[in-house]
């Protein structure tokens, strides 16, 4: 009798303590191909082809907010964003990979071999290395003591670091780190070049090509200082030719048409355009911008004949929240896309 009681109690507590396996999360393939909106309240996305707005994909798939997101990243099938954290996902799922704290104002990104990413750290005049495997930074190296890295970009085997101040401390300097990409995943900084004020901005197609903001105080317009334009030798580090750009303040957000024979940019009064030599520049879009990028779309010239065509998206700064689609073929307007919040960054998965 006393067996059969310890049976049955050695049988019931199995059965209270044995509780059901939670179901795995299943990550969809929901996003991929499209255009991704970073805004203060979070990322968005608009599916390729497609023109309905899906909010907060990432807090929504991961069940958690981002902390101050600035710039988006997209590489490969990862996505990058950049906040308080520097944080990895699935581009087609949204499935958080891993994060990264350790920063105190992250500002840009560049991916380089060996599954490794640089981080510019505008506050503490830094790029920090960051493993993509185990998301951790594993080294760091310093810009200049008193620097404000803001931009960097890739181009063979270095990264362009741009120095890029603000009205009062502004800064001239472009940095450069080149990295092993073999047996000895390092980095080494390589050396710097003066440019003009408070370069923020490049492209990396060809030589670098940088664009300096220069100094603008619409409340002490005697300390202003222009916008200006260096086209930059990345083997050798030498000034191919530079350009002031008259009459031009606060330039930023340099982007190229497909065919590399138009620059457009943001500056004080809308968007200009410019070819590349910067020696015809012109005001085309009247409205303040300071977030801007250029993907190649389809379009409809009739009822039955469709085209392609550079599409430049920009955000209008008195209108919060307001993103507008402009077709450079036909130099007008053709959609305004809404979402919640102030407009960070707009970038394509293609």
């Amino acid at each position: 009798m006393y067996f059969r009681i310890l049976i049955l109690f050695f049988v019931a507590s199995c059965f209270l303590s044995c509780e059901p396996e939670a179901d795995p999360i299943t990550y969809q393939n929901k996003y991929g191909k499209g255009t991704y909106i970073l805004t203060d309240n979070g990322l968005n996305f608009i599916k390729k082809n497609t023109t309905s707005v899906k909010n907060q994909i990432f807090s929504s798939v991961n069940l958690s907010s981002l902390a101050n997101p600035k710039k988006i990243l997209i590489y490969g099938s990862r996505i990058y964003i950049i906040g308080n954290d520097f944080y990895a996902a699935d581009v087609n799922t949204m499935q958080l990979l891993g994060q990264v704290s350790g920063f105190t104002n992250a500002s840009g990104c560049a991916i380089i071999p060996q599954n490794r990413a640089f981080i510019t750290d505008k506050s503490e005049s830094l790029v920090k290395l960051v493993d993509l495997e185990d998301y951790r930074i594993i080294s760091e190296i310093e810009t200049g003591e008193g620097t404000s890295p803001a931009f960097i970009i890739n181009k063979y085997d270095k990264s362009f670091v741009l120095n890029g101040g603000n009205t009062q401390n502004y800064d001239s300097t472009l940095v450069t780190i080149t990295y092993k990409d073999d047996l000895v995943p390092l980095a080494d900084f390589s050396g710097n070049l003066i440019v003009g004020k408070n370069p923020r901005s490049a492209l990396s197609s060809g030589n670098i090509k940088v664009l300096c903001s220069g100094v603008y105080d619409e409340n002490n317009p005697t300390q202003n200082i222009e916008s200006s334009f260096y086209n930059i030798y990345p083997t050798d580090l030498l000034i191919n030719f530079s350009q002031d750009l008259p009459s031009i303040y606060n330039a930023d957000n340099l982007i190229e048409t497909s065919n590399g024979n138009n620059y457009y940019f943001t500056a004080v009064g809308g968007v200009y355009r410019t070819n590349t030599t910067m020696t015809n520049v012109n005001l085309v879009i009247p409205i303040d911008s300071d977030v801007m990028n250029i993907t190649t779309e389809r379009y409809w010239l009739n009822d039955t004949t469709e085209a392609y065509s550079n599409i430049l998206y920009m955000n209008d700064l008195s209108s919060a929240g307001y993103i507008y689609k402009y077709n450079i073929n036909l130099s007008t307007f053709v959609d305004t896309i809404s979402v919640s919040g102030r407009v960070l960054d707009i970038q394509f998965k293609n």
